[in-house]
């Protein structure tokens, strides 16, 4: 995978500083109709949906019966789709807040959530946000609590289980609120809102070939995680063999979901909205190119045949249908290369 790293390296660099015409595209165009279309339309359902979380929890936790769980247990679900297709716009201020070690960390540690829960009762939402870490908050914490075995006895034997869950609920919707926050009104620093940094169109902005790279080198390293860390780490196609941890999510089974909603997101980066004003990245490589464009349009879609063709959770698949798996591993592989190489240079 070597070969890959350089290419990433080399070509951002290349978009960055070089500064491609993009075939007399207008680049702020790009990023304004992936602003105001796919970005912020994200975030605000994605604070929409944490919102429901944090109702869900708070009712499961007033009522506590079958019917409340499996209804926290379908806005855990709705929540971690929206976050997960966001993947692609984690940028700016989601990563300046460090917002993803408040709402989505891929590693939970539940023995230190069974410590937590014993030791510091009544914890605030402040105690969540500022004490603990990344592997006991957010939606992998919320997920520990409402999919363990006998989740529902637990909860109603121990109300610090609840007064948790609950906290846990509000935090994820006060930093998904404040992160749309940034980019639709004010940025803590400055005037303006993100997306007028990001799009040219605040006074102090971003220089656009700038921000089309920061675009563009999200996506990559994105995938590059998707199936060089965890995909070919789990199906034991690096040198240190097979690795199943390396895919993450506990007893809510969730994996391919995020997997599929990750994808969804980078193709969202992509080809931008759907409608007639609708643009992305797919434009600016179209003014080059239109081969490499039509060649990642077919990329994406044989990448969402193969994962729509997985059978069952993701770690069961690799181990129990390992082919099935291998096809998503290769059609996202050849994505992975011709975005790092004809993409990033172009």
């Amino acid at each position: 995978m070597a070969r890959l790293s350089i290419a990433v390296i080399l070509g951002v660099l290349l978009l960055a500083s070089l500064g491609c015409t993009g075939g007399g595209v207008d680049e702020e165009a790009v990023l304004a109709s992936l602003t105001d279309l796919v970005i912020v339309p994200g975030y605000t359902q994605l604070g929409e949906e944490s919102t429901s979380l944090r109702s869900s929890l708070e009712s499961l936790c007033s009522d506590l019966d079958e019917e409340s769980l499996e209804s926290a247990r379908q806005s855990w679900r709705d929540m971690g789709r929206v976050w997960m297709r966001s993947q692609s716009t984690w940028f700016g201020p989601v990563m300046d807040r460090r917002t993803v070690g408040l709402v989505g960390w891929p590693e939970t540690e539940p023995d230190r959530i069974e410590s937590l829960l014993s030791d510091r009762p009544g914890l605030s939402e402040d105690d969540v946000r500022y004490t603990l870490s990344s592997s006991q908050r957010g939606l992998g914490a919320v997920e520990y609590l409402v999919f363990g075995d006998g989740a529902l006895q637990q909860l109603s034997s121990d109300p610090n289980r609840c007064d948790y869950l609950v906290t846990l609920g509000r935090v994820i919707e006060d930093e998904t609120a404040s992160v749309l926050g940034e980019w639709t009104v004010k940025r803590e620093e400055g005037e303006g809102s993100y997306s007028g940094y990001f799009t040219g169109r605040a006074s102090a902005s971003l220089i656009t070939k700038q921000a089309v790279a920061e675009l563009v080198r999200t996506q990559v390293f994105l995938l590059r995680t998707i199936v060089d860390m965890r995909l070919a780490s789990a199906m034991g196609l690096r040198e240190d063999g097979k690795d199943l941890s390396v895919i993450p999510g506990g007893q809510g089974q969730n994996a391919l979901a995020d997997l599929r909603n990750q994808v969804l997101g980078i193709r969202d980066m992509y080809e931008g909205h759907d409608s007639e004003e609708g643009q992305g990245i797919s434009d600016i490589v179209r003014g080059q190119s239109e081969e490499t464009d039509e060649r990642m349009l077919g990329h994406f879609e044989a990448a969402m045949a193969a994962i729509g063709a997985v059978e069952g959770p993701l770690k069961e698949a690799i181990v129990e249908r390992p082919e099935q798996v291998r096809a998503v591993y290769d059609r996202l592989d050849e994505l992975q290369v011709t975005l790092n190489t004809e993409v990033v240079s172009q």
